[in-house]
This record gives structure tokens, C-alpha cells and sequence, in this order.
């Protein structure tokens, strides 16, 4: 009986334990708030848009794409400066 009831306690404790937030919090870095976020209404399916500025590199603009689906994305960093040579 005291197996059993310590089975019970174990197993109780270790799902618990999975539920969201209690090893992701502390395995993970914070969460980054995207400087801009919007969708673009297209034919079909429509895409969420997130453009951030990375923690470790603040001179690089990243912008991820989305489809509502879940199908499809993408990801795409560059530099904030802009070449004022390029634009002649």
C-alpha cells in the first residue's frame, strides 16, 4: 500500500511538473517583444508579419513570416544601416 501511494505521489509531482512554464521558464531566455506586428490580408490564406531587433546583435532588423495555416515560413535579417551609395 505504501508503494502504491508513493507511486501515486511521484508520478503526480513529475506531471505536474510538465505542465507549461515550470522547466520552459527556466531552461529559456525571455521572450522578445516585436517592434512591430501586423497581418497582411492575402488571397487564400493570410500571413502574420513580426519585425524585431535581436538582443545580441541591435544594429540587425529581423522580420518572420508567417501563414495562419502553419504551413509555411520564413525568417530574414539585415543591417538597420542603410547605404546612402545604394540609393543613387
Amino acid at each position: 500500500m505504501k508503494t502504491k501511494l508513493l507511486t501515486m505521489v511521484v508520478l503526480s509531482t513529475m506531471l505536474a511538473g510538465c505542465s507549461d512554464g515550470v522547466f520552459t521558464t527556466t531552461t529559456t531566455n525571455d521572450l522578445v517583444t516585436p517592434d512591430h506586428n501586423y497581418e497582411i490580408d492575402t488571397w487564400g490564406t493570410n500571413s502574420e508579419v513580426y519585425e524585431f531587433t535581436p538582443k545580441n546583435n541591435t544594429n540587425k532588423t529581423c522580420i518572420f513570416v508567417m501563414l495562419d495555416s502553419g504551413e509555411a515560413m520564413g525568417l530574414q535579417c539585415f543591417d538597420k544601416k542603410v547605404d546612402l551609395k545604394l540609393q543613387k
